[in-house]
């Protein structure tokens, strides 16, 4: 994938009927680091909560992110109350996961207490649209733990579809789910935009650890 200094006019929020996306900042990092260290929200992810010193470290590659690649993180907020649920973020895969190093995924990680309303759907389909629309990304990868149907139904329902099972290096077997842009219809009122940089397409797809 090629890399490239981020123009700042792509870091803005996007909106949905309930939410807004904010792009990563700063301003996001203790409410990061506190959000880390709830067990339900790491339950399915890792095997302890994130110190202050680890989610440090993560703050800042997300940042790097979105000046490398253009995309990276967001906090969830919702629009109403102006209160943090969550973030989501587009990244990539990394070694040993179950596809390419430099496949782009998509995760998301909501408030317990707010479970169940469908805010990871919501945000999940607007980065969605966002990554095949402005980013110009062929295809993104879904992973989540077998154990964890919640997050296999969020994926569902934005439209990717089960590929594969992948044991991990600590025994853990995770669900691979793709979705291609190629599959994906863009919402009304969008206009196409000019894929950025070298992306991966469907056509060059290669099941690797």
């Amino acid at each position: 994938m090629s890399t490239r200094q981020t123009d700042r006019s792509v870091r803005r929020a996007i909106a949905t009927a309930r939410l807004r996306l904010e792009p990563w900042d700063d301003a996001y990092f203790e409410r990061f680091a506190q959000f880390m260290r709830d067990p339900d929200v790491i339950r399915y992810v890792r095997a302890k909560p994130l110190d202050r010193e680890r989610a440090l470290e993560q703050h800042e590659l997300s940042l790097e992110e979105w000046d490398l690649f253009g995309f990276g993180k967001r906090a969830i907020i919702e629009a109403k109350t102006g209160l943090w649920v969550g973030f989501i973020e587009l990244s990539q895969v990394g070694p040993r996961k179950g596809s390419r190093d430099d496949d782009i995924e998509i995760g998301y990680f909501i408030e317990p207490s707010r479970w169940g309303e469908g805010i990871a759907t919501e945000a999940a389909i607007a980065t969605r649209d966002e990554a095949f629309d402005r980013c110009g990304i062929g295809e993104l990868i879904g992973r989540c733990r077998v154990e964890n149907r919640a997050s296999a139904r969020v994926l569902a329902k934005v439209g990717f579809h089960r590929m594969r099972l992948f044991e991990l290096d600590d025994g853990i077997v995770v669900e691979i789910h793709r979705l291609q842009r190629s599959d994906w219809t863009r919402p009304a009122g969008h206009d196409e935009a000019a894929p950025e940089g070298d992306r991966h397409g469907p056509s060059d797809y290669r099941e690797i650890g």
